[in-house]
């Protein structure tokens, strides 16, 4: 299949959720060429789930399969064991082969949601970087400092600070890079940390003898906790779950991130985009509305539009009409009398006793026993009465039923 040139696509493409793109106008003018490209990403299965961080690229790598591009999927299973240390201010625990076997398990079900893996290229990157040589490694090594892998950002912070830097970490950029030779990359496609790594992949190639791939880096997605949505800070919505934590989640964020959400992670038109972002700037329409528009759109692009509607429904009859959600998980529970502390830990509404005095001092704890009202529970030392179809919430969307 020949790409599409449509002028207007081309230049939403260069623009949506876009931070850098090295180089955009020889970029623009191979995609108005009519040229098929060969865009590259690659994912390291460090957790089981894709977060919207990931999908919000992927969705990019959408916009260029859907103009009849070539996309090349790298699955990071050697690079995975590595860790890349991008956007971190310490070493990653290293993964072992069956820890990284077991987190992409399910990622090419959740990826379909996104890209048409049928015309997808995917390659697993240990079926190149475990057969390469030391003496390519070496050579390879050969064309850069350990000035230049010192001073990018995160590893200048923690040669300050003298945190350790694993020799290992040095050379993830030049494993990365190495996968743009191996499949021939016209284009990759990052997060803005990624940047280093992208432009190292373009000198990987320019040793190899190839023309250095062009660079697009995409705006972060922010978590709930005001960094990077990143699995290892366990700060991520994902997309396989639950249509109604998903709507939730959404919907509690602040405000100030709808516009970079809306642009990264909604498939609504661009002008559109354009709308929307203009009225929250000049406060003409109410967040909450906006936010009800993205959760709907977020929820319906990876689990369907019935799903967003239900998810809509129930979050109305918990948030605002103050009722219980239409399926509440239960707990058995033998015990007649349990500390409130233990009570938590036991239905797993809380990791640890320490996290469950935690959130009984925030005031984040309430029980309703049947026919009476929700009572918030600041006693960490409180014996509960056990009762057949006690409800007991934690925070605003966590829910279990007591079965005796």
């Amino acid at each position: 299949m020949k790409p599409i040139v449509n002028p207007q696509k081309i230049e939403e493409l260069l623009i949506r959720g876009i931070e850098e793109i090295i180089h955009k106008d020889r970029l623009k003018k191979k995609l108005l060429s009519g040229k098929k490209l060969r865009v590259k990403h690659g994912v390291d299965p460090t957790g089981p789930n894709i977060h919207l961080g990931r999908a919000a690229q992927l969705l990019k790598l959408r916009d260029f399969q859907e103009l009849g591009h070539q996309i090349i999927l790298i699955i990071g299973d050697f690079t995975a064991q590595i860790g890349d240390a991008s956007d971190k201010t310490s070493a990653r625990r290293p993964l072992s082969e069956k820890e990284v076997q077991q987190n992409m398990k399910n990622y090419l079900p959740q990826i379909s949601k996104i890209l048409d893996i049928k015309k997808t290229e995917i390659y697993y990157n240990s079926r190149w970087l475990s057969r390469l040589t030391i003496k390519n490694l070496l050579l390879i090594s050969m064309k850069f400092t350990a000035q230049q892998m010192i001073q990018r950002r995160n590893f200048k912070e923690r040669w300050e600070k003298e945190k350790p830097i694993g020799l290992h970490e040095l050379y993830y950029p030049l494993f990365q890079g190495y996968d743009s030779v191996a499949i021939r990359a016209d284009v990759e496609i990052g997060g803005f940390d990624q940047l280093f790594n992208l432009k190292t992949g373009r000198m990987v190639q320019k040793f190899f003898g190839q023309k250095p791939q062009d660079i697009m880096t995409l705006k972060m997605i922010v978590g709930p906790d005001g960094r990077k949505m990143s699995t290892s800070w366990q700060n991520v919505i994902n997309i396989s779950d639950d249509p109604q934590q998903i709507y939730g989640m959404i919907m509690s964020m602040e405000d100030k991130l709808l516009p970079d959400y809306f642009e990264l992670c909604a498939r609504i038109p661009f002008k559109e985009l354009e709308v929307i972002k203009k009225d929250l700037e000049q406060k003409k329409v109410n967040p909450r509305d906006v936010k009800t528009k993205l959760a709907k759109q977020i929820v319906a692009l990876f689990h369907g539009e019935k799903a967003a509607q239900v998810a809509e429904k129930e979050f109305e009859k918990v948030f605002r009409e103050k009722k219980l959600p239409s399926k509440v998980p239960e707990a058995k529970i033998q015990e007649d009398i349990l500390n409130i502390l233990d009570l938590l830990t036991k239905t797993k509404l809380a990791s640890s006793m320490s996290e469950a005095k935690r959130l009984i001092l925030q005031g984040g704890v309430k029980i309703k026993n049947k026919n009476q009202e929700s009572k918030v529970k600041n006693d960490w030392k409180e014996e509960i009465k056990i009762k057949e179809g006690t409800v007991i919430q934690v925070g605003k969307r966590k829910f279990v039923k007591i079965k005796k």
